[in-house]
């Protein structure tokens, strides 16, 4: 099948203002290719062959210019809905895993929900990790085991707990976050069922490591990036980008040239953070990007959170009670928690999130309520449906029913956050990018 493609003006109009160039010029370059005198107001007529052909004269590719599918405000996956995306995973000679798809829009990483089949009396065969973090939390009803390495330790083999008490059993179980290329599987720990959900999200440096750099960029990259400190590489690189030199920051900051060299070549070696902020300070650079971060993981990398420590947690919070679930600095875009909805009221709409999120409804039958364009929408849901909201939207639950919430950052992130507190006047910014026609300052006649 065919896509039939059509331009988004507004991408259109901010890659002639990227390229400094106007409708005009592209007119007169093209006349002898595309046959049609193009303007804002007719671009959406060109087909798939004419978009192409503007998209070289632009130098990008053809999804730089088109529309996107539109970003929906929530999506709903009933149970049975969920049943019928089942797909058996044969693995290591058996029927190991079945895989079910949770909703999300198009072009979306896929939350999975997971039927774990190895039986507790085998050693259940390690995938070779993927890219992408996760938080993973254990279903039940019954415990599974975990493996993260050949080796078996403390940190390599653990029984991925399910809570039994049905005073908290709204917090189902356990939850452990996965950093990058950890490997991992699992089996049951007994003869009965065990499920668990995998959030995987799109990873922060996805496009840089696969598109980005070129091969020879990646190879150098990579050699000088080996066994050191990525955050005092990128500092010594920063350093020299901007034309400095070591001995010029020894003089400037008074910090003597042997122990400069030292930090960049000995891990074993410290700058304290107001030399660094002098560092950063001189070089005009940001000094968030060079600090040493402390993180709370395992061997392995990985952090696990036993459902007695979601218990410690649990808190009011607006109309619900609501109980913590494993996350991780390292990617502070995924997050979420335990939800317990217990209220009377019609309507409520006390959620509002910076990052969409899924919402498993792991217990009850009750509603779900959104705001959407000034329009007041409510939804029957129950236990096995599963829910995505978009960020920035205004919606919540009333009934009785328990309900497993995690956010990513897939529509808005960690690192469009740190671009929007970088950015000058963002408010002005964010005012005029939507739908913006406006040229850079060029005149047609």
């Amino acid at each position: 099948m065919i896509n039939n493609y059509e331009i988004d003006k507004v991408k259109f109009n901010r890659w002639l203002n990227i390229r400094k160039t106007t409708i005009k010029h592209l007119n007169f370059d093209l006349k002898n290719k595309l046959n049609f005198n193009l303007s804002l107001d007719n671009c959406h007529e060109l087909d798939n062959y004419g978009i192409s052909i503007v998209a070289e004269y632009l130098e990008i590719s053809i999804n730089k210019l088109t529309k996107e599918v539109p970003i929906p405000s929530f999506l709903i996956s009933k149970k049975k809905d969920i049943s019928k995306t089942k797909r058996p995973i044969i693995k290591d000679g058996i029927h190991f895993y079945n895989y079910y798809t949770l909703p999300t829009p198009k072009g979306y990483i896929s939350p999975v929900l997971l039927d774990i089949l190895c039986p507790k009396n085998k050693l259940p065969k390690l995938n070779n990790g993927h890219l992408e973090p996760a938080i993973t939390i254990s279903m039940g009803p019954n415990d599974i085991y975990a493996r993260f390495s050949k080796k078996l330790n403390k940190d390599t083999w653990i029984k991925f707990k399910v809570n039994k008490n049905p005073k908290t059993d709204w917090i189902i179980g356990s939850s452990y976050f996965e950093p990058s290329f950890c490997t991992h599987t699992y089996s049951r720990a007994t003869n009965g069922p065990g499920r668990i959900i995998s959030y995987t999200t799109r990873s922060n440096i996805e496009n840089l490591l696969s598109t980005k750099l070129n091969k020879n960029s990646y190879k150098n990259f990579y050699k000088i990036s080996k066994n050191k400190i990525i955050n005092r590489t990128l500092l010594k690189l920063e350093i020299e980008t901007k034309g400095y030199s070591l001995e010029n920051i020894s003089k400037r900051v008074n910090i003597s040239l042997k122990t400069i060299k030292e930090f960049f070549h000995n891990k074993n070696k410290n700058l304290s953070n107001k030399t660094l902020k002098n560092i950063c300070n001189y070089i005009n650079s940001d000094i968030n990007l060079f600090l040493k971060t402390k993180f709370n993981e395992d061997s392995v990398g990985k952090l696990y959170f036993d459902y007695k420590k979601s218990i410690k947690t649990i808190r009011d919070f607006k109309s619900y009670c609501v109980a913590s679930i494993a996350n991780s600095k390292r990617f502070p875009d995924l997050s979420g928690y335990f939800m317990k909805v217990s209220n009377k009221k019609s309507q409520i709409y006390d959620l509002f999130d910076s990052k969409c999120c899924h919402y498993f409804v792991t217990g009850g039958k009750f509603k779900f309520h959104l705001k959407e364009n000034n329009k007041n929408l409510s939804r029957n849901v129950g236990e096995g449906d599963c829910l995505w909201v978009s960020a920035f939207t205004y919606h919540g639950f009333t009934g009785n029913g328990s309900l497993l919430k995690i956010s990513d950052g897939q529509n808005i992130n960690y690192m469009e956050k740190i671009e929007m507190k970088n950015t000058y006047n963002f408010n002005n910014v964010l005012k005029r990018s939507e739908n913006d026609m406006q040229n850079w300052g060029y005149d047609e006649n």
